[in-house]
């Protein structure tokens, strides 16, 4: 294949496939659950330290004392949640799946960290004020005026609540792939989208910040561009996406790795508030 004909290969979108599953739906967990059994990304890569929840995790623990009460709604297999257990004195850890909450309790560290099946949409199992930092990674966000209050209700007078958000992967992989990673629609640098979405004064939270960040990944192989495209997804999707696109991603990557793999940038955003009542 001549590299004008690599340049120019346009792979077919994986999301326009009818057994696309959209991404943090209740079926996308549900597959995540049956194939690994926890919140990990399958692919091999290597970071340029630090990762975004490294700098997630540091924030959370600029807040913390030995006397805190913490919150992680939508802890996933809870290795993110573990590493507070020496920081805080209660860590809470709450997901609708069991899969998740049976395995984070395997791995759990130490008895101030507590695993539960909680489904936020039928309300939190703890009492008013319980909490003097409550965060998601990825996870629900309870501060919604017109939704789920649950995390102003359980969270103490001035408190702290973060969010970690993923913004989406580019660095060229967008220009690369075209189909398979669709452009960008709108800016990443604008916050006031995301400021005007989360409504924070109306859910009496105070703005401190939002931190943007761009992490640096290399993908090791082309298989791995393929897996965290179809993260979550189902076996039919999956088979696809290999028969369609993995010979034309296999020269691409050829020709752009580095010795350390094809890199790439992976978009976060932090967001801290603090409750204003």
């Amino acid at each position: 294949m001549s590299e004008h004909k690599i340049e120019m290969i346009v792979f077919p979108n994986p999301m326009q496939h009818p057994a696309w599953v959209p991404p943090h739906s209740p079926e996308w967990y549900s597959n995540l659950d049956h194939e690994l059994g926890e919140y990990k990304y399958p692919w091999k890569s290597e970071f340029y330290e630090p990762t975004a929840e490294t700098i997630f995790a540091q924030k959370i623990s600029s807040y913390l004392t030995s006397d805190s009460r913490i919150l992680d709604v939508g802890c996933g297999h809870g290795e993110f949640t573990c590493q507070f257990a020496t920081q805080a004195r209660e860590v809470v850890g709450i997901d609708r799946r069991e899969g998740f909450i049976a395995k984070a309790n395997q791995i759990k560290p130490a008895a101030s960290v507590h695993f539960m099946t909680v489904d936020v949409n039928n309300g939190l199992p703890f009492p008013d004020d319980s909490f003097d930092l409550v965060y998601t990674k990825k996870g629900p966000w309870l501060f919604q005026s017109d939704g789920n209050r649950e995390g102003n209700r359980v969270i103490k007078p001035g408190g702290i609540a973060l969010l970690f958000l993923h913004g989406g992967t580019d660095g060229g992989l967008r220009e690369l792939f075209p189909g398979l990673y669709t452009p960008f629609t709108h800016n990443l640098y604008d916050m006031q989208p995301l400021v005007s979405t989360l409504k924070l004064k109306e859910n009496h939270l105070n703005l401190i910040e939002i931190q943007m960040i761009e992490e640096t990944e290399y993908l090791s192989t082309p298989e791995d561009v393929l897996l965290k495209k179809c993260f979550g997804q189902n076996a039919k999707l999956k088979e696809f996406v290999w028969r369609e696109c993995l010979p034309g991603v296999e020269a691409i990557f050829r020709k752009n790795a580095t010795a350390r793999g094809l890199k790439v940038t992976n978009y976060y955003r932090i967001v801290t508030a603090r409750v204003e009542r």
